[in-house]
């Protein structure tokens, strides 16, 4: 559990519902209120001391889940996200790794300057993520530009080819380049993307593919 205190084990698999939580499979999880649209929720394994009964709960929150009566453990394993008619969106989950089915194009961005920009991806909210993004940049015939995706707990730096921190993309003049690259969000699922030549030719564009959660084994 979050306190590693007691253990929780799942012996089985268990399906639950996006109705109010109710113990068992075929039953639902959400800890309160009604399943909203397009809402990051966080699943919970939970453990009743008592009885040893272990269950799943969703929450909104990602660290203070309203638990059901006598069940004080909890470890959270993972998070969905809702579309607009509260459904969950399908992702597939190895270990910490967590991939969209379809990836999701959250940066599409024409002539976006050389100041550095704040961008949300579609990962979790309210915990660090490793974002796993592909992205293109595309210039025209006005000039090469460099670019920088960076987390937003480190310092702002413009994007630059010779001076730190550099750079993680780069595109000569009328071209097109394209990598796969990692960034830390923070908890409001936020990077900071930074271009160093940018006119009317120039398109940034970021496609999130899905995120690394180290589910709490950090803390």
């Amino acid at each position: 559990d979050t306190t590693a205190v007691a253990t929780i084990v799942l012996g089985s698999a268990i399906a639950k519902t996006t109705g109010a939580w109710t113990v068992g499979t075929g039953n639902g999880c959400l800890d309160t209120g009604a399943i909203a649209n397009s809402t990051w929720y966080h699943f919970f394994a939970i453990l009743r001391p008592d009885t040893g009964v272990v269950d799943v709960l969703c929450s909104a929150s990602a660290t203070s889940p309203t638990m059901p009566s006598n069940y004080t453990r909890s470890r959270r394993i993972g998070a969905g996200l809702t579309n607009g008619s509260a459904q969950w969106v399908l992702f597939s989950q190895v270990g910490d790794q967590f991939l969209w089915s379809a990836a999701i194009l959250d940066v599409n961005s024409t002539n976006p300057g050389t100041s550095a920009v704040t961008s949300t991806l579609t990962v979790p909210t309210g915990v660090n993520v490793l974002a796993i993004l592909n992205q293109t940049l595309t210039t025209g015939a006005g000039g090469a530009s460099a670019g920088l995706l960076s987390s937003l707990d480190a310092a702002d730096a413009a994007a630059s080819t010779s001076a730190l921190p550099l750079a993680n993309i780069y595109a000569a003049a009328s071209s097109v380049a394209a990598n796969r690259i990692e960034v830390r969000t923070n908890t409001s699922s936020q990077i900071r993307r930074r271009l160093s030549f940018s006119d009317g030719s120039v398109i940034h564009r970021i496609a999130t593919l899905g995120w690394i959660d180290r589910r709490g084994r950090d803390s």
